[in-house]
């Protein structure tokens, strides 16, 4: 398939997926809903009816899906059940921003709204997963990284990323504290500074980041989305929508079930 592909119903388009750039039999898909698939925000207790619809559309029981209540923090979870997670969110007050699994039936997930999903796959030791990275959480790349290095024995180079959708550069205007502070931690290809209307303005650049994170580190293949949630009507945005009324949209990493079933015969 097309390493970004939008999904549609005669409701509208409902998803987009991309696919990992690696040859691999099996792998999961990366899965983002759109704003027409209505606000996927999550509750720990509680399944949402448009969540729920969300879920069946892929054929998948809520009892695989792995949430967890985002913090902005460049913290990530490795765990092989629900119930592990439960416990690491439980003894872990600053909570986590990203779930990294080997376990085919999991389904990782996050939500965002203008921050950057970023989707993770290993070829070689199967880790998979999700993150959300924001302007706080930029660097939570790193953080995936070096725990799949040290937990499941990854080569960064055998690992493969997928960076989604994101509030591009030409629609993330932040004040001069926040853009140095950026600019200081990941260089100046992450901070558009130019002058308007006599005025210098400062616009983040999400992408570029960690574009340069991927780098240091020797991600071995990684696809960019490049779309601005803001400018394109079809994503959420706590930008264009406003903080009251925004669309949370949810993005997945799944291994389908028969791919899972495969997977688990061949771990």
């Amino acid at each position: 398939m097309a390493q970004q592909q939008f999904c549609s119903n005669k409701e509208g388009a409902m998803h987009i997926e991309f696919s990992f750039p690696v040859k691999s039999d099996i792998k999961p898909r990366a899965i983002l809903s759109l704003k027409d698939a209505g606000d996927m925000t999550y509750k720990p207790k509680s399944e949402s009816p448009s969540r729920l619809a969300f879920f069946d559309r892929f054929g998948i029981e809520p009892t695989r899906i792995a949430g967890i209540e985002l913090k902005h923090s460049r913290n990530v979870a490795f765990v092989e059940s629900i119930q592990e997670l439960s416990h690491a969110c439980a003894a872990n007050r600053d909570g986590f921003d990203g779930i990294i699994t080997t376990n085919p039936w999991l389904v990782p997930s996050i939500t965002v709204a203008d921050c950057m999903p970023i989707w993770l796959f290993c070829k070689e030791c199967g880790a998979f997963g999700v993150l959300h990275s924001g302007w706080k959480g930029t660097g939570i790349l790193k953080t995936a990284v070096d725990g799949m290095t040290n937990r499941y024995r990854c080569n960064p180079n055998d690992i493969s990323v997928i960076f989604g959708p994101a509030i591009g550069s030409c629609c993330y205007l932040v004040d001069e504290k926040r853009a140095r502070a950026f600019k200081n931690e990941f260089g100046s290809q992450a901070v558009d500074e130019h002058m308007r209307n006599g005025t210098r303005v400062f616009y983040l650049d999400l992408l570029a980041a960690n574009l340069a994170i991927a780098e240091k580190i020797g991600i071995g293949s990684f696809f960019a989305s490049g779309s601005c949630t803001s400018c394109d009507g079809r994503f959420g945005s706590y930008r264009r929508e406003g903080a009251s009324s925004f669309t949370r949209m949810i993005a997945l990493c799944i291994f389908g079930n028969a791919e899972a079933e495969n997977r688990q015969r061949s771990m």
